[in-house]
């Protein structure tokens, strides 16, 4: 039997997959799927979403959000997502960098606590999106 994986942001699906495994990075730490595995509901964290589906192996670098299992069906529900063969280090260098000014920006300000966990979160996520990008 396979998992059914759907990863979807709040512009929509990104992803619908069958897959033979999935791993995904939660507050609890990595967790491996297989078919069979127990209902589950956690915290994901920044990182990269891996999948394999026989010889296949596709890897997705997501931001923060949920993650809910049950009877063979994993829907990911997180903030971003971008396929690792579709991000452009420039690019992601360049977003970091814009990130990392603003939240220097913030702490000069002033700013609330929320504010600044959030541009540390785009911070880690861009971070994220480059290691993936250089791992084989």
């Amino acid at each position: 039997m396979a998992i059914r994986l759907e990863i979807s942001t709040a512009d929509g699906t990104v992803l619908e997959y069958l897959a033979d495994y999935v791993s995904v990075p939660t507050e609890m730490g990595e967790i491996g799927i297989m078919s069979g595995h127990v209902p589950l509901v956690a915290i994901v964290k920044e990182g990269l979403l891996r999948i394999r589906s026989g010889e296949r192996r596709e890897s997705i670098a997501i931001a923060g959000g949920l993650l809910l299992l049950q009877n063979d069906a994993l829907a990911v529900t997180v903030d971003e997502a971008v396929n690792v063969a579709k991000i452009d280090v420039e690019e992601a260098e360049k977003a970091r960098k814009r990130a990392a000014e603003a939240l220097e920006e913030a702490k000069k300000a002033k700013l609330d606590g929320d504010e600044i966990a959030l541009l540390e979160a785009k911070i880690r996520y861009q971070t994220v999106k480059q290691m993936a990008k250089k791992t084989p």
